[in-house]
C-alpha cells in the first residue's frame, strides 16, 4: 500500500515496473523514463558541463580527463583507417582459429580489423578506428603477436663472406672424395665448393620491406669497411680441421679455420662490427647469433643429410691427408637466402658489397 501511495504521489502508473523502466538515449547518454504515462510532460534538462567536472587540473597529468571535450562527443568522432606493418605469413596468428584472436582484439580495443588473405601477399593489417588510443592499443597487441610468432620461426637469410679460389676449390673436391672413400661419410653432408663461405650471422626477414631494410643496412655498413680493413685486401687461408663439440666420435659440425695471411685482426673486427651494426638496426639479435663471430668455413654438417652425428675421429687425426685447403682473397660481403640457386648451385644472393679496396665506397 505504501508503494502504491508513493506511485500515485509521484504520478507514476501503478502498472509500471520500476526495476525495468523504459529507456531513452540522448547524445549517447541513457536515461530512465519513470513516468511513461506522462511523456508529454517530460522535460529533459542538462546541467552545465562544469557541474560534472572540476576546472582544476587533473592530479594525474598523464591521464586523460574523462570529462574533456574530446570524450563528450566520442560517438560522433571521425572514423579513420591505418595500416600496421605485419608480414603476411603471420596473419594467421592475428586471426586465430575460428577468428577468435581477431574478434577479441576488436572487442577489447574498439576497432575493426581487415586482415588480407594469404594469397593477397599484403604485408599489413588495416585498422578502422575513431580514437588514437584504440589504434595504439591494437597496434601494440599486433606487434606482440607478430614478435612472439617470429621467435618460433627459423632464420630465412644470412650474412656471409664467400670463400673461393682455384686452389681451395680443387682441395675441397679432393677432401670430398677422401671423406666418401676413406671415412665412409655421406656426400650429402659435405659442403660443395660453390657454397663455401664464412657465416657472420642469421636474419629473420619475412616481408619485402624487411628485406629492403637489410639491403639498405648492408650498403650503409659498407662505408665503414675501408676504415676497418685499413683499405688493404683481406688475404686469407683455410686450414686446420676442428669440431664444435669435444667428442670426435659423435660430431655434428666439422669446419676449417680462416686466418689472414698477415695474422692481423682486421677480418675479426670486420665481421664483429658488421653483426653489431645489424643488431643496432633491429635486423638481427643475439638470441640466435654469437656476439663474437667465429672465423670458420663449415665443411660437414649432419643436418644437410638429416643425420644425428658422425664419427670424425679419422678426419681429426694428424695423419689425415688434407689439412690445408689453400689461400684466397676475400672479395665480397653478401646477404643470402637460405636457399640454393639452381642455376649457380650457390646460395641465392640478395645483394652484396665489395671488400676490394679500389671498389669500396668513400666515406
Amino acid at each position: 500500500n505504501e508503494y502504491k501511495s508513493y506511485l500515485r504521489e509521484m504520478e507514476i502508473d501503478e502498472g509500471f515496473d520500476i526495476l525495468r523502466p523504459s529507456l531513452k538515449f540522448v547524445n549517447g547518454s541513457c536515461y530512465r523514463i519513470l513516468n511513461p504515462c506522462r511523456k508529454a510532460d517530460v522535460k529533459v534538462t542538462y546541467a552545465p558541463s562544469d557541474s560534472y567536472c572540476s576546472k582544476k587540473q587533473s592530479i594525474y597529468e598523464d591521464e586523460p580527463n574523462s570529462c574533456s571535450t574530446e570524450n563528450k562527443d566520442s560517438n560522433i568522432l571521425e572514423w579513420k583507417t591505418q595500416n600496421i606493418a605485419s608480414p603476411n605469413c603471420f596473419h594467421k596468428h592475428i586471426v586465430g582459429r575460428n577468428a577468435v584472436v581477431k574478434k577479441r582484439l576488436e572487442k577489447e580495443t574498439g576497432v575493426s580489423l581487415h586482415i588480407p588473405r594469404p594469397n593477397e601477399n599484403k604485408d599489413y593489417v588495416s585498422v578502422r578506428y575513431n580514437r588514437e588510443e584504440n589504434l595504439s592499443s591494437v597496434e601494440a597487441r599486433i606487434i606482440s603477436i607478430v614478435e612472439n610468432a617470429r621467435k618460433r620461426e627459423s632464420p630465412t637469410h644470412f650474412l656471409s663472406i664467400p670463400v673461393s679460389g682455384t686452389e681451395i676449390q680443387t682441395n675441397l673436391e679432393k677432401f670430398r672424395q677422401l671423406c666418401i672413400e676413406k671415412a665412409n661419410i655421406s656426400e650429402k653432408i659435405i659442403q660443395s665448393s660453390a657454397k663455401l663461405h664464412m657465416t657472420i650471422g642469421a636474419l629473420k626477414l619475412f616481408s619485402a620491406a624487411e628485406i629492403s631494410a637489410a639491403r639498405v643496412a648492408l650498403n650503409e655498413f659498407s662505408r665503414q669497411i675501408p676504415h676497418i680493413t685499413m683499405n688493404r685486401p683481406l688475404r686469407g687461408r683455410v686450414k686446420g680441421l676442428e669440431i664444435m663439440n669435444d667428442d670426435p666420435s659423435s660430431v655434428r659440425v666439422l669446419y676449417a679455420e680462416m686466418k689472414l695471411s698477415d695474422d692481423s685482426d682486421r677480418l675479426q673486427h670486420l665481421v664483429d662490427q658488421c653483426l653489431e651494426f645489424f643488431v643496432s638496426k633491429n635486423l638481427m639479435n643475439y638470441d640466435y647469433n654469437r656476439q663474437d663471430v667465429k672465423l670458420h668455413c663449415t665443411l660437414i654438417n649432419v643436418k644437410w643429410g638429416d643425420l644425428e652425428a658422425i664419427d670424425a675421429s679419422q678426419l681429426l687425426n694428424k695423419t689425415w691427408e688434407l689439412q690445408d685447403f689453400g689461400g684466397c682473397v676475400l672479395e665480397k660481403l653478401e646477404l643470402n637466402e637460405m636457399k640454393t640457386d639452381r642455376k649457380t648451385s650457390k646460395y641465392k644472393n640478395v645483394c652484396d658489397v665489395s671488400l676490394i679496396p679500389d671498389k669500396l665506397p668513400l666515406e
